[in-house]
């Protein structure tokens, strides 16, 4: 494997040197920027647009363009568009997308400030679209709030992923994968004629992998995870009817273990000294190392199924088009100690559900021709309904009791009630949650004049929320951990206007330049972690005095201005967009230790510029950039959580502070290359990839806590690969993070930390940090075959 590793620096190497000392990719201008001159389709209003024309900050890729980049899975975006990223939690299925430094995790009731959407419908849960890209024909990032045309909880921008649609002409691929640590992938579609207006697709896909890290406590490796999909879809056209069906169901099973890493230098030499006499060991204090060394039992079940239909009817004077669609998607995992320390204490089995249906009549106009060109339309009318289910049962391990409870009755009495049950069902948690969504919009662009265009829109959404919550706990012996609490959830009822107006002026062919001002709203709702003390306070009878698993709407003002152009004949493509971003209600996440907890936190004010720029001076060879700045601070936090190791209920005035995961600097830099391999009829290609981000705080709390600060760094990848004359066959070499960059994605307070002496070693309010750790230097090879 040392000699893979060397042959992959080598040519890695190879690239930056032949690409001018420029590596890397950034947003496709041209479809295939060093291949044919096509324009990027979006479809970010409704109708099919070149990316050019449309007055919104967006990077889109194609299919082709992002297996080039390496990219195979939403995880790896963020490593293609600027002030876009995901953060995966310590559960598999939660899955933090952000745009411009906002988002929100994905297992809990609260709503995403990214919304998802695959082939049109939104997906509510970010957790389902975890697994690798399959048959994707392009990604959409819309950055600022899409409040009017999307809507649905796009308070901050939205993803878009649409997977490709039968074609007239019978095609087939087949791509077949090895890569380091063991990693296996077969995927790959057949396209089916089945008449002259009739065609079926089927793409599957199988992925296999054994794990990036090995537990020194048993000598295991760990993060292992099987990735099975396949989608069937069928489109006809009948007349003035086109008509598109897509099914799909996906499967992934492994351990669901991520790697997070105890930070020794966020206790004190006597806190750490101390904590190995209490456990007899420590957890890996190596922050560099693939190693760990805690108690681990994983078991990850992930499935889901779908189903879209959308029907498309020419009016002659527009276009109606139907789109409905179901998905049920559950995940069960379960995490053997959620301590992550070398001794068993702690362990939970979570059960997530979601059943979801969209339901939306859209009617798009002509462009050009009502009023003389002057006015075109896109309205609707949309239901959304989400059925959600959380469950959690929470086990004891068996040094549970010696290892936090002190000497005595207490710990003799807890030892009984662990041997006579084995730790089995200490509490449970069940939480449901039902919500309807009702919306009508319209959006209008209105041409004052020949370079002069207003654009209006829209959008009103009525939002019906209601659930239960309940905890029950079979021992007393883990106040410490969960409290019980039952509760019927009030109803939650909430209607908003969302708007956006604009003004696009057209002083040349290839030049817009744009401003807008545009509103977005994320509804309230219920928090449904568990955790101890109670989130609700109970009287006489059990009636609810007070209770804080309520939260309120968050409403975002976005102000926007910008340019796109191209220049030098279309071989310079430059767009710059510049934005200032209020958030009033900001639902942020607090930690007591034990819990989480959302609540509305006040103002936060997110503003800076997102540049793209895409160079092909000659053909066969193109350079990509993107720089993106984001000055992010609280205007109004007078109560925010205290930091970590101060008693609970500490708050602090966070005025002037940065949010979480909102680095002030991210970028890429890219280059495409390709040419002949002498007169063989062979093709060859080089893509290379840089992406660097500045230091920002990783963690899923908003304490300012400076432990949680992770340096910059950059990652480097690049892809090889030869094609045959008819382009058949490929053949590729690829791999990310070619230097080894050792850095956390993520982080958290250690669990128990209070119980486990842990706090306040470093400084006042300190407390011990574990950092998630990314992955380390993968390589791959390829091969495709078309047929």
């Amino acid at each position: 494997m040392s000699q893979l590793v060397k042959g992959a620096l080598a040519l890695g190497t190879a690239i930056y040197l032949c690409a001018g000392s420029v590596a890397g990719f950034a947003q496709e201008v041209e479809e295939g920027a060093a291949h044919d001159d096509v324009a990027i389709v979006v479809t970010a209003q409704k109708r099919g647009e070149n990316i050019q024309d449309v007055p919104v900050s967006i990077a889109a890729f194609s299919g082709e363009t992002m297996a080039r980049a390496n990219v195979m899975s939403v995880q790896d975006i963020g490593r293609v568009a600027p002030n876009f990223s995901t953060t995966k939690g310590a559960v598999a299925s939660s899955l933090r997308l952000s745009i411009r430094g906002i988002g929100a995790f994905g297992n809990t009731a609260t709503e995403p400030s990214v919304a998802t959407f695959v082939d049109g419908v939104y997906v509510p849960r970010a957790g389902a679209i975890i697994g690798s890209f399959m048959d994707i024909e392009s990604a959409e990032v819309l950055r600022g709030p899409q409040g009017t045309l999307i809507g649905r909880n796009a308070s901050v921008g939205a993803l878009s992923l649409r997977s490709a649609a039968p074609a007239r002409d019978f095609s087939a691929r087949l791509t077949a994968e090895a890569g380091t640590y063991d990693r296996y992938k077969l995927d790959g579609y057949i396209n089916v004629p089945l008449s002259e207006d009739v065609a079926f697709r089927l793409a599957g896909q199988g992925q296999w992998s054994d794990g990036l890290w090995r537990n020194r406590l048993d000598g295991k490796r760990y993060g292992a995870q099987d990735d099975h999909a396949l989608r069937a879809s069928f489109k006809a056209k009948l007349g003035n009817l086109e008509w598109i069906v897509r099914a799909d169901y996906a499967k992934s099973t492994g351990d669901g273990l991520v790697n997070a890493d105890f930070d020794p230098s966020s206790v004190s030499a006597q806190q750490l000294a101390g904590l190995a006499a209490r456990l007899g060991a420590l957890p890996d204090t190596n922050l560099g190392d693939r190693l760990m060394n805690h108690v681990v039992t994983g078991d990850l079940d992930d499935r889901q199924w779908g189903a879209v239909s959308q029907a498309s009817l020419d009016l002659g004077g527009g276009t109606l088009r139907l789109i409905d669609s179901y998905r049920d998607w559950k995940n069960g995992q379960l995490d053997g100690d959620i301590t992550s320390l070398p001794i068993a204490i702690a362990s939970r089995v979570s059960r997530f559900r979601s059943k979801s249906q969209n339901h939306e009549l859209q009617y798009i106009s002509p462009t050009g021709e009502w009023i003389g060109g002057r006015l075109d339309l896109v309205a609707g009318l949309y239901f959304y309904k989400e059925d959600y289910r959380i469950g959690e049962e929470l086990d004891i391990g068996a040094q549970y009791c010696n290892a936090l409870l002190p000497a005595g009755a207490q710990r003799t009495a807890c030892n009984a009630w662990l041997s006579t049950t084995g730790g089995r069902g200490a509490s449970e948690q069940a939480v449901t949650q039902t919500s309807r969504s009702f919306a009508a919009y319209g959006q209008a662009n209105i041409r004052l004049a020949d370079p002069l265009t207003l654009v209006f829109g829209g959008r009103w959404t009525k939002d019906e929320k209601t659930g239960a919550y309940a905890q029950t706990i079979a021992t007393p012996f883990i106040a410490a951990l969960r409290a019980p609490e039952a509760l019927v959830l009030p109803d939650l009822d909430d209607d908003r206007f969302t708007y956006r107006i604009g003004l696009n002026f057209e002083p040349a062919e290839d030049i817009l330049l744009f401003a807008s001002y545009s509103t977005g709203y994320k509804s309230g709702g219920y928090n449904s972690g568990a955790g101890a003390p109670s989130l609700t306070e109970f009287g006489p009878g059990g009636a609810v005095v007070s209770t804080k698993r309520i939260f309120d709407r968050e409403t975002v003002k976005n102000s926007e201005a910008g340019i796109k152009s191209q220049w030098l004949e279309r071989s310079l493509t430059a767009n710059v967009t510049l934005y200032r971003m209020d958030i009033d209600g900001y639902q942020d996440r607090s930690f007591d230790g034990t819990s989480f907890i959302v609540r509305n936190a006040g103002s936060l004010r997110h503003q800076g510029f997102e540049l793209d720029l895409a160079l092909r001076p000659v053909p066969r060879f193109a350079v990509n950039a993107s720089l993106a700045y984001l000055d992010s601070k609280f205007t109004s936090f007078p109560a925010g959580s205290g930091l970590p190791g101060l008693p609970a209920g500490t708050v602090q005035d966070l005025e002037g502070a940065p949010a979480n995961f909102a680095p002030a600097w991210t970028g890429r830099v890219g280059v495409d290359w390709s040419g002949d391999v002498g007169k063989s009829g062979w093709t060859w290609e080089l893509n290379g990839n840089i992406s660097f981000t500045s230091d920002y705080r990783n963690s899923g709390v908003t304490d300012n806590n400076p432990q949680t600060i992770e340096d910059g760094y950059a990652l480097l990848g690049a892809r090889v690969s030869f094609s045959s004359p008819d382009e058949r066959w490929t053949i590729a070499l690829f791999g990310n993070n070619l230097a080894n960059k050792s850095y956390a994605y993520g982080s958290f307070n250690q669990v128990l930390a209070a119980q486990l002496g842990l706090n306040n070693g470093i400084f006042p309010g300190s407390t011990a940090i574990r950092k998630l750790r990314a992955d380390p230097r993968t390589l791959g090879v390829s091969v495709t075959t078309h047929f």
